[in-house]
Formats: structure tokens, C-alpha cells, sequence
């Protein structure tokens, strides 16, 4: 197929009167009418956005899909748009939009003083485009919603125009499962970066990790992400405190599971403690920790409340001597401006937009 795109430059001036005009959804109908009515154009779709306007469209083997793409957007400038044109076809075409939601797209960024511009005719190609931390195009960065919502939209102005065909609707599929695999990379990443933050405040409460004690109170997803941090950075004496559900969660850090009404003497033992979800019979409120603080004799504790609302923990702990208590909304405050806020993110976006680019090449045949 001869699948293309063409979009405006968003740093060149005459991005803004197209970009105004194609937000108004007459004139897309307009210019997807010009398409329908195109000879050598078998399909096409409009991404209109405040920072993207896109033409994806297919074309005729041996046409001049380039001056056919500036001479529709034309319709819609005032003035010659040529200059401010960028192009691409094939895998190229499919590599420019998957680096845009992957947040990789070299128009996602700000521009910089004195930065390069692509002159009349330039092209992309998939290895100019993977260039990390960037802003995707479509939308925040990287943001698989962002993006889902303009190409909704497009998809169904398309489908509304008979401008919709395979070759698109295979591309918009290509489009949904590298969303969906980003959104759970992404929710990987994130709480990679969570447990990384537990383990540096766990560091700076205590100095080092060396012979400290974890305890997990009613271990989930969560709490046991962080857990796996700790044992990662070396901590080697676990207790897990919970209901027979939770019990396969202890063979991951070769601890039995304790029954509820052992929680004060562990809590005197433990230095790291991770609550997620309530163990009936164990509540962790000030009363119970007021006497644990008094068998500790001064060693200090680190609590993480790691449950969703951050409600589990009695919040007045946090007034007894030597207890630094943390929710996971504390966590996730914290990490935003810690150095390892990315972490494992941008490899992950990396290695997705590369393979979504190898698969859909061998849907083309390339």
C-alpha cells in the first residue's frame, strides 16, 4: 500500500491558521471530502489537535503523494504551506506515529534557539525519530490517552467520510496495541520507581539496610513491589503478616506467614514496615504503636500506609519518636522529583516503539 503522512510543522507560523481551522469540524469534513474525491487517494484520516495536524493517508503506487498532501492543505492555509511541510511514507509513515505516542517524536519537544527545521521535501525516517524524553505531539507525554482520543476522533470522521479502509484501520489497530502496552509498561515503570523511593527514605532513616527487618502487613501488589526492592537492595530477614490468601506471597521471601495476633511483638522486631490491606484482628493505630515505640527503646521504624487511600495507618503515629510514616500518595509525591522518576521508563517506550515499528513493517511487507 502507499500509506503516508503529512503534517504541519508546529513551529513554523503557518502552523497556527491551519491548526485553527482544521479544530473546527466542518472544515476536516471539508478536507476529508477532498480526499474522497481525490483520484489517486484510496483513503485518508485528519489528527487535528492543539499541538498536531496530521493527514494519514493512502495513495496510488507512483503518485506524487507529497505534492497531492501540500496541495490539500492548501485548501485550508492562507498562503503556500510547502515550506512547512513534513512527509514520510510507508514504515516510515507508521514510525512517525508510534514515536509520537511514544513520546520520541522530534516535534514533541519545545523549541530550542537556533534549532534545525525540516526544509521543503524533507522526510523522516524511523531512526530520526527515536529520541527520548520528549512530548508526544498528540498529546502530554507519551500519553496513550492523548492520543486514543484524537484518533477516535479521526477514525470516526474518517468512517463517516467512506475515507476509512483496511489499510488505516490496520494501522489504528497497530496504534491500540502499542497504547495498551505502554499503559502497562508505564504502570511497571512507575511502580519500579516507588519501591525505589522506599528503599532511598529507608536508607536515610537508618544509615544502611544491613541485618534490618521488613515486615508486610496484608501483602498486595503493592506492598509486595516495594518489598521485593528491599530484598533487592539487600535486606534478608522478611515476616509477612496475613490470611491464608496472602500465603503465596511468602514463599518469594522465604517467610512463613504469621498469624494477627503476633503483630506486636513483630512490630517491635520489624525497622521497614509495609501495610496494604487490613489483617483482621491487626490494627496498626496509635495505642498498639505507642507501646511497640516504648519496647524499641529509641530504634527508629519506617512505615509505609501502601494502601490506596492511604487510611489503613493510624495518620497520629507519625507524632511518636523515631516513627517516619509514609503513604503511598507521600511516594509517589517524592518520586516525581527524584532522579529515578524515569526509571526503566524510557527503555521500556524504546523497545516498544521498536517493536510495534518491526511488526507493522511486516505487515507492509518491508
Amino acid at each position: 500500500m502507499g500509506l503516508f503522512v503529512a503534517g504541519v510543522n508546529p513551529r513554523r507560523a503557518v502552523f497556527s491558521p491551519i491548526s485553527q481551522r482544521l479544530a473546527d469540524g466542518a472544515s476536516r469534513r471539508a478536507l476529508l471530502a477532498e480526499v474522497s474525491a481525490h483520484r489517486s487517494l484510496s483513503e485518508g484520516l485528519i489528527v487535528a489537535s492543539g499541538a498536531c495536524v496530521e493527514l494519514y493517508a493512502v495513495a496510488e503506487e507512483g503518485c506524487d503523494a507529497y505534492d497531492i498532501a501540500a496541495g490539500l492543505f492548501v485548501a485550508v492555509a492562507d498562503g503556500e504551506v510547502a515550506g512547512a511541510l513534513y512527509f514520510a511514507e510507508g514504515i516510515d509513515a507508521a514510525s512517525h506515529l508510534f514515536a509520537a505516542l511514544c513520546g520520541l517524536d522530534e516535534f514533541a519537544r519545545e523549541p530550542q534557539a537556533g534549532a534545525s527545521l525540516l526544509r521543503e521535501g524533507d522526510s523522516l525516517a524511523a531512526g530520526d525519530l527515536a529520541q527520548p524524553g520528549g512530548r508526544g505531539v498528540l498529546g502530554a507525554p507519551g500519553s496513550p490517552d492523548a492520543l486514543s482520543a484524537c484518533w477516535a476522533r479521526a477514525l470516526s470522521e474518517a468512517r463517516r467520510a467512506g475515507t476509512l479502509g483496511d489499510d488505516l484501520t490496520r494501522l489504528a489497530a497497530a496504534v491500540s496495541r502499542l497504547s495498551s502496552a505502554l499503559s502497562a509498561a508505564d504502570t511497571s515503570a512507575s511502580t519500579a520507581a516507588l519501591a525505589e523511593t522506599a528503599v532511598e527514605l529507608a536508607r536515610r532513616v537508618f544509615g544502611h539496610l544491613e541485618r534490618r527487618c521488613v515486615l508486610v502487613a496484608g501483602p498486595d501488589d503493592l506492598s509486595l513491589a516495594l518489598a521485593g526492592a528491599f530484598l533487592s537492595a539487600g535486606i534478608e530477614r522478611f515476616q509477612l503478616l496475613g490470611d491464608e490468601e496472602h500465603g503465596v506471597a511468602a514463599c518469594a521471601f522465604d517467610a512463613a506467614m504469621a498469624e494477627p495476633q503476633l503483630l506486636s511483638a513483630l512490630l517491635v522486631d520489624a525497622d521497614i514496615v509495609l501495610a496494604e490491606s487490613a489483617v483482621e484482628g491487626a490494627a496498626l493505630d496509635r495505642r498498639l504503636m505507642k507501646g511497640v515505640v516504648r519496647l524499641r527503646r529509641g530504634r527508629p521504624m519506617l512505615l509505609v500506609d501502601a494502601s490506596a487511600d492511604g487510611s489503613l495507618v493510624d495518620r497520629r503515629i507519625a507524632s511518636l519518636d523515631g516513627v517516619f510514616l509514609y503513604t503511598a500518595a507521600d511516594l509517589a509525591a517524592i518520586t516525581r522529583d527524584a532522579p529515578w522518576a524515569r526509571l526503566g521508563a524510557d527503555d521500556a517506550r524504546e523497545r516498544l516503539f521498536t517493536d510495534a515499528v518491526r511488526a507493522f513493517a511486516l505487515e507492509l511487507g518491508e
